[in-house]
């Protein structure tokens, strides 16, 4: 392991530093400050999966995030990739709820 390498929180794949993404934990649109460090495919994958209104007022911690079953299950799915392997998603429009 590299020095600048790290352990996504959420996959727990140690990824190389070209693949880290730093994530508002409560969306900086939403004036979020608090900063967790992933992988960019876990990244990509809150993004798709959540809207930022869902993830300030529901997902806002690495506890919540992790409970959710869809969450889960990528967690199961990501774990089989090699560390150094990104998805690549194009992020969908959401409507708001």
């Amino acid at each position: 392991m590299v020095e600048s390498d790290f352990e996504c929180p959420i996959c727990t794949r140690i990824t190389p530093k070209q693949f880290q993404h730093k994530h508002h934990l409560v969306p900086k649109s939403k004036k979020g400050k608090e900063i967790v460090l992933l992988c960019d495919s876990c990244g990509k994958m809150l993004h798709n999966l959540f809207t930022n209104k869902e993830l300030k007022k529901k997902y806002n911690s690495l506890e919540t995030i992790l409970a959710n079953k869809d969450v889960q299950n990528w967690i199961k799915w990501i774990k089989k990739k090699p560390n150094d392997f990104v998805i690549c998603m194009a992020t969908k429009k959401r409507r708001k709820r």
